[in-house]
């Protein structure tokens, strides 16, 4: 099995009347001084991406594709990619309406942003 919470060894489990188990690492651990933590100091950030994250905190309200652009400063192309993988993961919905396609956050969105 692999594991996130050992970074050592590979480690055999041959307990008596069951099966044989082997734990690894899975990556390089977390590590267990916060400080010495790298990377961005939002979870959320850290697993969607900066651009992500920034395009699922104003969905809480509609948008379309170019006013998400603009409120993130990428181009209709790129809006419209991060709106399609969050869409992908369940946190987005969308709708065309006349020529324009509208986003929103899902209920499962609105979860991972609270705090």
């Amino acid at each position: 099995m692999p594991t996130f919470h050992w970074a050592g060894h590979p480690l055999v489990a041959d307990l008596p009347d069951g099966p044989l188990g082997l734990t690894y690492p899975a990556g390089p651990g977390l590590p267990l001084d916060p400080a010495a933590a790298e990377g961005p100091a939002e979870p959320l950030t850290a697993v969607l991406g900066r651009t992500r994250h920034d395009a699922l905190l104003p969905l809480a309200d509609e948008h379309t594709t170019t006013g998400l652009a603009r409120r993130l400063g990428v181009s209709n192309a790129t809006a419209s990619a991060h709106a399609a993988a969050l869409r992908g993961a369940g946190l987005v919905a969308s709708a065309r309406r006349g020529r324009a396609v509208l986003h929103r956050r899902t209920a499962l969105g609105d979860l991972l942003v609270r705090r």
